[in-house]
């Protein structure tokens, strides 16, 4: 992720948006300048990462740009490396902490048959 801002949002990977949604977010103990930060010093143990929610509040909430979420989701590339990001999540201060088993990351992702990878998620009040 350019964090100089000088790569145009067209140019933009859909992670490197999604890692700047996740920068901008600051609200109870979320601290998403931290947890970019950390995330991207911490690169190699993570695919992907997003920040969302279940319901559609974002919608309400776009035209006074503000983008509504609470969970952190991560695909950690291994078991291990969710554990590690589990315990960065203790630093950041997340409500819950969650790490998937192999089976129950197959389910989130749609029965994708992961092999190694492992989702972890995060929520903040």
């Amino acid at each position: 992720m350019d964090t100089n801002n000088t790569s145009p949002l067209t140019q933009a990977t859909a992670q490197e948006i999604q890692l700047e949604l996740i920068r901008r977010q600051q609200f109870n103990n979320f601290d998403g300048k931290r947890v970019a930060a950390d995330l991207l010093t911490h690169r190699d143990w993570w695919q992907a990462v997003l920040m969302d929610r279940s319901d559609l509040i974002k919608l309400r909430d776009l035209d006074r740009n503000i983008w509504h979420v609470d969970t952190l989701y991560i695909l950690a590339t291994d078991a291990r490396n969710a554990y590690r990001l589990a315990e960065l999540a203790e630093d950041w201060q997340a409500d819950t902490v969650e790490v998937y088993e192999r089976e129950a990351t197959n389910r989130q992702l749609g029965d994708s048959f992961i092999e190694e990878q492992r989702l972890v998620e995060m929520w903040w009040d």
